[in-house]
């Protein structure tokens, strides 16, 4: 009884706005079917509450670049609720006069529309027509399927009678237009006209609207995108309906009518709109964790990053130019990736995490981690300079090796195979020289290289091994970006930051994020480290990348040409670029100062090309002297090759290097043996000028000073009985500043000896300087010439 008396009740309301048409075209329907009354009476128990209408419908979570640009929409159902008021007029009349013209008189149902569909049905002898109202519509969307079946046509036509009860007729359409589909994946007038035109629904032009209105029918079939010819068909049908009902002229029309469709790039229905793939899959993680699937898919978030768009899209660019060179050129080289930091903050300004998201979605900007090479070595400089170690320290090029757990020797080299003897610590770094920071790293030992790396922002586990300088341990490439730009920031560490803010869909601030800084360095160490760097990229490895402005970065090779890296930066940005595979396979012969180095300038050109050529400020604790680069002590007037150095106060060389026949300038002492020695690097023999209080005599015989000389050749001398004696020689030739040679030479009972020169390099008119100094007891003396390779 109680299932009756509510069919009835509903029968009352729906019977004023059906008339007989409809109950005729039911009956013959149902004719012969028996089932009338039992369709009746189960939907009058189960209809749901329209309580429903004044929740707000889920909407998508818009993602926004730090211009305002939108990003991407992450959605169940991509759709963006709007005002009425922002909707433009010609939009909401074109869809009225195509969907339901007398909306505004009707009460939920039309007359016409029912007896009009019923009789085709009959006709038809199925459901082939709705004719649905604008509010059975919207009843339809949010309480019901889209099942052609009589009890869910019986079902909408109740429900849109109670909707009408409790809601203007603006106040329906609002929601409707907020709710409908429009396709490719669009839910809603705004989503459509951001997925179709790229803009907001509030500037939809007459020919747009009426597009998006025509798509309500059959928005696949009409796809302008699929179907262009079609979609013009079906906007020419609306723009006349438009005319019929006089809510536009037929001048109107004809400009209409037209008017070309500029549409946006066709995007994912399941991702809209995403213009930085390899981006957004960075920010998703987090924002899952914090705000769960159900509130980031449905509760229409605004998320505010800080990616450049442009940027963006010029790292894109060059890294698939870059890979695409080299795959015409035979380099097997298939994936890269690239990120870009604002080392003051620590925003990401761009992330390309490979060479194709659609291929592969794995980031390679910060998921894959891959040994450094020689780009992890400014983290044992750096451990060097915090020890009070300056460049100008001399570090030992030569063969050196290593008995591994297994029994086998490790025996590392330089990348082209050479020696440089006695090097200072810029060379070593600039040229990138392997054995020299080995020894150094033996110096400030792994465990504080490893510790410092870690305060600079390197997450990944490091193994404190002979090879940590070399980059044997696996980092990512955000880390090492973001670890550089320490360097860059003059001590201060930026964690990585993507998100600014997120609100919810009323603008109520979840979350709102600002840099997080930390000092972890000194200025001056940062600004000898950005000098020291500006050197690898003017005259080192890193030439490939030379901009000619203030900037600073290293290479970074692996065994086998397995991985290849550049990671520069200036004081505004930092970036970073990998190349490799991901089977591991070797590439042919790619160094970082060849692809990476290239790809890292091509970016960076036309990004810096409109910045400000700003330099590092030196601080007041950074000092500079000019040097005498075969000792590292201060350069007297005849020293060859003075170079200026910087040097943090408190470790700069106070001596003159007296070993070119000159006493320092204003008489200055000269200094003994063992502060020679505190001047180079770990207690090493260094020649230098004796003290003029020194009474241990000291003669070289031959070569005679200026002489030109053939290796290899003797130097002889004389010296105290007893006394040790050293000899150290320099080459000099163009570019090439090499030490040669560094020993004790043997002393025979009456004071004489003699030391055979035989350098490994010998370069026609290269100039040799020889520095022979000894020492017995606490007395010490030194002298020195210089000859001519002939």
């Amino acid at each position: 009884m109680g299932d009756t008396r509510r069919l009835r009740q509903n029968f009352v309301v729906l019977a004023p706005y059906l008339g007989v048409g409809f109950l005729v075209g039911v009956a013959i329907l149902l004719a012969g079917s028996g089932v009338l009354l039992g369709t009746a009476l189960a939907i009058s128990g189960h209809l749901p509450s329209v309580e429903a209408l004044y929740t707000p419908p889920s909407e998508a979570t818009r993602i926004y670049a730090a211009n305002g640009d939108l990003i991407a929409s992450l959605y169940q159902e991509n759709r963006a609720n709007i005002p009425l008021s922002q909707i433009p007029r010609t939009f909401q009349r074109a869809v009225i006069d195509t969907e339901d013209a007398g909306f505004y008189r009707h009460h939920g149902i039309s007359l016409r529309g029912v007896l009009r569909a019923s009789f085709r049905n009959v006709r038809e002898r199925g459901l082939a027509e709705g004719g649905s109202t604008i509010t059975q519509q919207l009843a339809r969307n949010l309480f019901l399927t889209n099942e052609k079946a009589l009890s869910r046509k019986i079902a909408e036509m109740l429900l849109a009678v109670q909707i009408e009860r409790r809601l203007t007729k603006d106040e329906i359409l609002e929601r409707y237009l907020n709710q409908v589909y429009f396709g490719q994946g669009a839910y809603g007038v705004e989503a459509a006209a951001e997925v179709y035109f790229g803009k907001p629904a509030q500037d939809l032009t007459l020919p747009e609207s009426a597009l998006l209105a025509g798509l309500i029918r059959a928005p696949s079939y009409d796809s302008p995108y699929d179907r262009p010819d079609r979609a013009m068909a079906r906007r020419a049908e609306v723009l006349q309906r438009m005319v019929e009902l006089g809510d536009i002229t037929p001048v109107q029309m004809r400009a209409a009518q037209l008017a070309p469709i500029q549409l946006v790039e066709k995007g994912n229905a399941g991702f809209i709109g995403i213009r930085a793939p390899w981006f957004v899959s960075y920010i998703l993680p987090p924002l899952l964790q914090r705000y769960g699937e159900d509130v980031l898919y449905k509760g229409g978030l605004r998320i505010y990053t800080t990616l450049d768009l442009a940027w963006q899209a010029q790292a894109e660019a060059v890294l698939k130019a870059g890979i695409d060179r080299a795959d015409h050129d035979k380099l097997n080289v298939h994936q890269g990736a690239m990120i870009v930091l604002d080392p003051q903050t620590g925003a990401i300004r761009a992330m390309i995490g490979g060479y194709d998201y659609r291929a592969s979605q794995f980031n390679r900007a910060w998921q894959a981690r891959r040994q450094p090479g020689s780009a992890f070595k400014p983290f044992t400089y750096a451990t060097a300079l915090l020890r009070g170690i300056p460049f100008t320290t001399m570090l030992q090029d030569a063969p050196i090796s290593y008995t591994l757990t297994d029994g086998t020797t490790w025996e590392p080299k330089n990348f082209d195979n050479k020696w440089y003897g006695w090097v200072t610590m810029r060379f070593a770094l600039e040229n990138s020289l392997n054995a020299a920071t080995i020894r150094l790293e033996e110096r400030v030992d792994p465990e504080n290289i490893v510790a410092l790396a870690h305060r600079l922002g390197i997450e990944s586990a490091l193994q404190p091994t002979p090879s940590l300088t070399l980059g044997s341990s696996d980092v990512t490439l955000l880390e090492m970006a973001s670890a550089y730009g320490v360097f860059a920031s003059g001590g201060v560490r930026a964690a990585p930051m993507a998100i600014l803010k997120v609100t919810d869909s009323k603008g109520n601030v979840l979350q709102d994020n600002v840099p997080q800084r930390t000092v972890v360095l000194s200025p001056e160490v940062a600004y000898m480290m950005a000098d020291l760097l500006k050197g690898n990229v003017r005259r080192g490895t890193g030439a490939a990348a030379n901009l000619g402005i203030p900037q600073g970065g290293k290479t970074g090779t692996t065994d086998d040409y397995r991985n290849a890296w550049f990671i520069g930066f200036t004081p505004t940005i930092v970036t970073g670029v990998w190349v490799g595979n991901d089977d591991n396979s070797a590439m042919k012969k790619v160094t970082g100062g060849g692809l990476p180095a290239q790809i890292w300038a091509a970016f960076m050109k036309p990004v810096t090309d409109t910045m400000p050529k700003t330099d590092w400020p030196r601080p007041a604790g950074v000092v500079e002297a000019v040097t005498c680069a075969t000792t590292g002590l201060l350069a007297a007037p005849d020293c060859p090759d003075p170079h200026p150095e910087l040097f943090i106060k408190g470790t700069e060389p106070t001596t003159y290097d007296q070993s070119h026949g000159t006493s320092s300038p204003s008489g200055a002492a000269g200094p003994s043996a063992a502060s020679a020695a505190g001047q180079m690097a770990a207690g090493q023999a260094a020649a230098v000028a004796s003290s003029p209080a020194s009474s241990l005599p000291l003669t070289v015989t031959a070569p005679q000073n200026g002489s030109q000389v053939s290796a290899p050749f003797l130097v002889k001398g004389a010296t105290r009985p007893g006394a040790a004696v050293h000899v150290a020689v320099q080459v000099k030739a163009g570019f090439l500043n090499v030490r040669v040679a560094d020993a004790d030479a043997p002393v025979d009972a009456s004071g004489n000896f003699a030391y055979l020169v035989n350098p490994t390099v010998k370069p026609a008119g290269a100039t040799l300087t020889i520095v022979v100094s000894a020492a017995a007891g606490q007395d010490t003396a030194s002298t020195a010439v210089s000859v001519q390779e002939q």
